[in-house]
């Protein structure tokens, strides 16, 4: 099948591989530090933004002050325990039919990008075995603006050379969909919480995202 579209451009963790429980874990342990509540719902609401506005939308529901360099800390604490956790993914974490969205694509000579706000994203799909499918990956490290700021996105759609109005972009945070909102992009949310209803197609979750489908979505938009 050809493409109406020129390129995919993904977010990773919770849309191409499944992390948010790691995500969870290292949020929560935060939280614990800082004698704040965290609940799962929490974690899905924050997904997409940097580890410092994690850091500090968690510490400010705290009793105790933290000043900017503690804060930093904090979520380089944060990060160090992450990355303990992802040595223990393989490609038994990527999510359902996406490696099978991946390899449609890539047979349709598809461009495929990354767009996550993760430093760890490289290595993320070093662990899956993904890393060699994708033209690009674009993380918090290029670009000065995180989610919801559409900056990644767009960064990701230049780097590929494919104008936004030409790209699909699928998101699982409200951060990510937010920013792809800003753009020409067609949007894909994943997932039934709260905010993503706002996506051009929504889909309770990555089984329903098959090359013919999100194709013809694009189309009769």
């Amino acid at each position: 099948m050809q493409a109406q579209f020129e390129a995919l451009i993904f977010d990773l963790d919770g849309v191409i591989v499944d992390t948010i429980n790691l995500y969870y874990q290292a949020n929560k342990m935060i939280a614990d530090e800082t004698g704040v509540h965290f609940t799962h719902d929490w974690n899905q609401q924050i997904q997409g933004i940097s580890r410092y506005e994690t850091v500090k939308q968690i510490v400010r529901q705290s009793d105790k002050f933290y000043s900017e360099e503690e804060m930093h800390a904090l979520a380089e604490k944060k990060n160090r325990h992450y990355q303990v956790l992802i040595e223990t993914l393989d490609e038994k974490a990527i999510l359902p039919g996406i490696f099978q969205l991946i390899k449609e694509a890539k047979t349709a000579e598809t461009k495929l990008a990354i767009a996550s706000s993760s430093s760890n994203a490289m290595h993320v799909l070093e662990k899956i075995g993904l890393q060699s499918y994708f033209d690009k990956v674009v993380t918090s490290r290029d670009v000065t603006r995180g989610k919801p700021d559409p900056e990644i996105f767009l960064t990701a759609a230049k780097a590929i050379g494919t104008h936004p109005k030409n790209c699909v972009a699928i998101e699982d945070g409200i951060a990510g969909l937010t920013a792809i909102k800003q753009t020409d992009m067609f949007s894909i949310g994943v997932g039934l919480h709260e905010g993503m209803e706002q996506a051009d197609w929504q889909v309770a979750s990555t089984h329903e995202l098959t090359f013919k489908s999100v194709n013809k979505k694009f189309v009769n938009r």
